[in-house]
This record gives structure tokens, sequence and C-alpha cells, in this order.
């Protein structure tokens, strides 16, 4: 005999999508703190090629284009399979399509910002191990992107919409 497990509520998984990069920004804060108020006390930059530097704003720089069009890659391929099953089964239980709209703007979400703390926490390892300031300045932009990123119901909402005008657009045949 299987059971089913509640339906969360729209609030529920804002929520949740919330938390989630809440979580994501503390995580690169919380390391931010530890590298500069523990490990970076009177370190001087080092006289070599800072390196790791260079590749952590390299890394910066290629996240934050990323960021711009691999999120939406994903969502868009996970929202047309969506549509299809929802075609194919004849889903017609409102609570359910939305569900399946709010766990994939919650990838999307999870990956944009997956992509930005990885190179956040790549320059705080090299501002750890080279004391060049100029990484601390990328994990800054960085934080900034991520904070704007707030996933906000008005957004989640011009994002169901966008998709569901591509996809009747795509679909018009």
């Amino acid at each position: 005999m299987t059971r089913q497990l509640p339906q969360a509520t729209p609030e529920q998984r804002h929520r949740t999508m919330f938390i989630i990069w809440f979580a994501l920004i503390m995580g690169v804060v919380t390391f931010g703190v530890v590298v500069v108020g523990i490990l970076g006390k009177d370190e001087a930059p080092g006289d070599g090629l800072p390196l790791l530097t260079y590749v952590g704003l390299g890394a910066t720089a290629v996240m934050l284009v990323l960021r711009t069009f691999v999120p939406d890659l994903v969502g868009r391929n996970m929202f047309n399979q969506a549509m299809e099953r929802i075609k194919t089964e004849n889903i017609q239980d409102e609570d359910e399509v939305l569900a399946t709209y709010d766990q994939i703007f919650m990838s999307r979400l999870i990956v944009g910002l997956g992509l930005l703390e990885g190179a956040a926490m790549l320059n705080l390892v090299a501002y750890m191990t080279e004391s060049q300031v100029l990484s601390l300045v990328a994990v800054g932009i960085l934080l900034l992107v991520m904070i704007a990123s707030v996933p906000t119901k008005s957004k989640l909402e011009a994002w169901i919409r966008n998709q569901m005008e591509n996809y009747n657009l795509e679909n018009q045949n």
C-alpha cells in the first residue's frame, strides 16, 4: 500500500526557494569571514605571480557569463519536458502543474547560484593562499549577483508566464 505525501503549498515551496537562496549565500559569507577574519590576518601579498588569483578572476568572468544563459537552458528543457508529460498524461490538477513549475524554477535558481558560489569559493581560496585583495573584489561582485537573484513571487510568476508564451509560440503548428 503506497501513501502519497501531502503536496507542499505554493507558500511552502517559495519559502524553500528562499531558504536555499539564503543558505548558498551564507555559505560564501561564512567561508569569507573565516578566510578574512581568521586566516587572513597579518598576511601580505606574496612577491610571486598570483596565479590562483588570476584563475579565480577568470572563473568569475566565465561564471558570470554562464549564469546569464545556463539556468535558462536547463529551465527551458525541463519546462518543455514537463509540458509534454502534462499533455501525454492529461494532468488537469492545477496545483500539481504549478508545483512542477515551481520545482523547475527552483532548479534554475540552484544551478545559477551554484555557478556563482563555486567561483566565489575559488576566489576565497585564492585570497587565503595569495592574499590578493582583487580576489575579495571578485567575491563581492559574485555575492551581489547572488543577492540580486532573490526568488520573489513576481519573478516566479513572470518566469512561468514567459515560459508558457515561449512554449505556445514554439508549438503553434
